[in-house]
């Protein structure tokens, strides 16, 4: 099977990457058919360093209008390539056959999509380091079972989709993130399989300020409440605090870290994790009050009917 393929990537402010991030995915053994940036409004240069490669389809959408699914459907319109691969502007390929990795699997009918491994940038935090080295391992998986969450997983930093189960269903225009969590959730209802491609790796992570830490996790969980209804109470947020902050110690210490980083931990994942807590409050804050007069409240019913 020698499938077309288009190469999409989104940009904004990209002029940092952009270039390097071009040249690697030219330099595959498996050459793309076509390469197409879409851009949501960037200020820094990066549309100048797109319009310099001929060989590039340079597509733009004024950011009051991006969303995440938009700008990757408005990329797969203009392509009519059988497998599109979705790829983050500052996400570099391990070696020249990452492409080939991606795609070896579409020769299967029922393979929907296909991500890839993120390995950690070399200079990426140890909160960060630990926690891609922990969700990307280096075992392939075959997710077909739409109960199950950890089957639901996906990643439009690093992926290849069919286009034609794209035309089943395109990207979630009005999610705030997740996007790509839905749209593999969907394939699986189809009876589609995902499957997860270690050898088909990217050089890909951030070093993000809290500020943005903040605004990462609070927009991924808006976008999980609407897709599951999903609520963190203030103890499940105290724990998943004390376990990340353990995990991130125990990394720190095993990796031999900067300890400084033994300090910064905490407030790293308070702020990490008050992006995943912000969604539910108020209730998250009165909850644990109310089941507990709730459960007094049965028992007292239940020592009445004695």
């Amino acid at each position: 099977m020698n499938p077309r393929t288009s190469i999409l990537i989104r940009t904004k402010d990209e002029a940092k990457d952009i270039d390097k991030t071009l040249a690697l995915v030219t330099d595959q053994t498996l050459k793309p058919d076509e390469i197409v940036v879409v851009d949501s409004g960037s200020t820094d240069g990066t549309i100048d360093i797109v319009k310099q490669r001929a060989d590039v389809k340079l597509i733009t959408m004024r950011p009051e209008d991006f969303t995440f699914g938009r700008s990757l459907n408005l990329g797969f319109t203009a392509t009519q390539a059988e497998i599109v691969i979705a790829l983050s502007a500052h996400a570099f390929p391990c070696d020249r056959d990452w492409l080939r990795h991606l795609v070896e699997p579409f020769d299967d009918p029922r393979v929907a999509g296909v991500y890839g491994k993120q390995a950690p940038h070399l200079d990426a935090y140890p909160p960060v380091e630990r926690e891609y080295r922990s969700f990307y391992g280096d075992q392939p998986r075959v997710q077909a079972n739409p109960q199950n969450p950890d089957e639901r997983t996906f990643s439009n930093a690093n992926a290849a989709i069919r286009r034609q189960c794209w035309e089943k269903h395109p990207f979630d225009e009005a999610l705030s993130g997740c996007e790509d969590v839905e749209w593999a959730s969907a394939m699986l209802m189809l009876g589609h399989t995902i499957l997860y491609v270690p050898d088909a790796a990217v050089y890909h992570s951030h070093n993000e300020p809290l500020s943005q830490v903040y605004r990462r996790t609070y927009r991924e969980t808006l976008a999980l409440q609407t897709l599951y209804a999903q609520d963190m109470g203030l103890r499940d947020a105290c724990k998943r605090w004390c376990h990340a902050v353990v995990a991130d110690w125990h990394f720190i210490l095993q990796q031999k870290k900067d300890l400084y980083w033994l300090l910064r931990s905490p407030l790293y994942r308070l702020v990490w994790v008050y992006g995943y807590l912000r969604p539910s409050l108020p209730a998250a804050l009165w909850k644990p009050f109310y089941k507990h007069w709730k459960r007094g409240q049965l028992g007292s019913k239940e020592v009445g009917n004695l």
